[in-house]
């Protein structure tokens, strides 16, 4: 198991249509944050799902995580207040952030254990969202 780190937020989405700019999209970007325990099945947590399969979820991406040390940052750059959850990940964290981590290492969220298997590669709909164009290149 990898370096310490606390759980944030558990957040989960089922996919929907939603307008961003004028445009309808569907995706799952769009978590909430949940209290109890969910399951957590090789390729997604229960009541969780993504819109896009070819680029989204899987057994190599099932669950994403994101640093809550971030949260501060991205607050400013957007001149918003922000709840976990607000970047389509399952999973908000502390304690770690991407140069503390790499493809392999095992971490224990409750019961599971999960390896990272990539780093993510944010889609066109986070620049939707937010109304950013070059959004998803500043957040990788």
């Amino acid at each position: 198991m990898a370096n310490e780190y606390q759980l944030l937020s558990l957040n989960i989405g089922l996919p929907k249509e939603v307008t961003y700019g004028g445009k309808v999209i569907h995706t799952g970007i769009n978590k909430k944050q949940v209290k109890e325990p969910v399951f957590l099945s090789f390729v997604k947590f229960s009541g969780d799902g993504q819109a896009d399969l070819v680029h989204h979820g899987g057994v190599d991406k099932a669950v994403c995580v994101y640093s809550g040390e971030h949260y501060r940052y991205w607050e400013k750059e957007l001149n918003q207040a922000l709840v976990y959850g607000a970047f389509g990940e399952n999973i908000t964290i502390s304690g770690m952030c991407e140069e503390d981590v790499c493809i392999g290492d095992t971490f224990q969220i409750g019961e599971a254990i999960v390896q990272v298997t990539q780093p993510r590669q944010p889609c066109f709909k986070l620049a939707k969202k937010y109304n950013i164009p070059k959004l998803p290149l500043y957040f990788q």
